[in-house]
């Protein structure tokens, strides 16, 4: 989600489903994909085979994906920059770990990872 959220960064989401927030073209929101969470911007909703889906995309992504509605966690309220560089300083590893609601989650690779120019 670069360039709004940094690598590492320590992040604040509002938990709730997608009916009780009902969130806005533009947002940025976490779901769930597989093991791991993604936090994306909104873009809207699309049925399909009468199933209906979010639809998604990174800031750097060329691509919009889609999510289940059922696997949309909340909305990104605050991102933290500070707690990520005090994190870096004590882990020494930052690309397995990232604050993610006050928990630290192993292997979120897709929030962390050094950008594609680093």
């Amino acid at each position: 989600m670069l360039p709004v959220i940094q690598p590492g960064a320590a992040l604040s989401i509002e938990p709730g489903t997608y009916g009780e927030q009902n969130p806005k073209a533009g947002e940025i929101i976490a779901f769930r994909r597989g093991e791991g969470l993604v936090c994306h911007r909104f873009y809207g909703t699309i049925g399909i085979s009468r199933r209906r889906y979010g639809i998604e995309k990174g800031d750097r992504n060329r691509i919009a994906g889609l999510f289940r509605l059922e696997d949309y966690i909340g909305r990104l309220i605050a991102v933290d920059a500070r707690a990520a560089a005090e994190l870096f300083r004590i882990v020494k590893k930052p690309s397995v770990f990232v604050l993610f609601g006050g928990l630290i989650r192993e292997h979120l690779d897709w929030i962390c990872r050094k950008s594609p120019t680093s």
